[in-house]
C-alpha cells in the first residue's frame, strides 16, 4: 500500500520529498536512539502465542506474515513507520513490496530464533536483559540505511 501511495506522491519534485523524508526520519530516529520511541498509530492486537508454537518453521513464518502485513501487530518501535516514510516519499511500488517482504521476514526471525534456541524461557530472559541494546542497534542500523537512501536520492552518493 505504501508503494502505491508513493506512486501517487512521485510527481512531486524530488527536493521537497527528500527534505520532508530527511526531517521526518531525523525526528523519528532521534526518539528511537534516545530510547523513547514515538507512540504512532498501529493495530494493537498481538498474534496469539499458539501461532508461534505450532511448529518450528511454519509458526514463526505465519507470525512474520501477520506482523508484516499489519493484520495483527503491536510495535514497540516507530521504525516500521519510518520505513513507510521512506517508501512513500522516496521509494515506489517495487521498493514498497520489498520493504513489506523484508519487514515480514524480519518479524519472523525473532520467534524462529526463539523456537530454535532450545530453551525458549531462557531466550526470553536473555532478550529482556538486552532489549534496550537491541532496540538501539536496530535504530542505528536503520539510521545508516535511511541516510544512504536519502543520500542516493539527493545525488550525494
Amino acid at each position: 500500500m505504501a508503494g502505491a501511495i508513493g506512486g501517487i506522491v512521485s510527481p512531486v519534485p524530488p527536493a521537497p520529498r527528500i527534505w520532508l523524508a530527511a526531517v521526518t526520519l531525523a525526528v523519528m530516529l532521534g526518539f528511537e536512539l534516545a530510547g523513547r520511541p514515538l507512540n504512532l498509530p498501529q493495530n494493537r492486537r498481538l498474534v496469539p502465542q499458539d501461532v508461534i508454537r505450532r511448529s518450528d518453521v511454519e509458526g514463526p513464518l505465519q507470525f512474520g506474515f501477520e506482523m508484516g502485513t499489519g493484520v495483527r501487530t503491536f510495535m514497540p518501535t516507530a521504525l516500521p513507520h519510518a520505513l513507510v516514510v521512506i517508501v512513500v516519499l522516496l521509494g515506489g511500488l517495487g521498493p514498497g513490496i520489498l520493504a513489506g517482504l523484508g519487514f515480514g521476514f524480519g518479524r519472523a526471525l525473532m520467534p524462529l530464533a526463539r523456537a530454535r534456541h532450545g530453551d525458549p524461557a531462557g531466550w526470553d530472559r536473555l532478550l529482556a536483559r538486552q532489549l534496550r541494546l537491541v532496540g538501539r542497534l536496530c535504530a542505528a542500523a536503520f539510521a545508516l540505511t535511511a541516510i544512504t537512501v536519502v543520500a542516493r536520492q539527493s545525488g550525494l552518493m
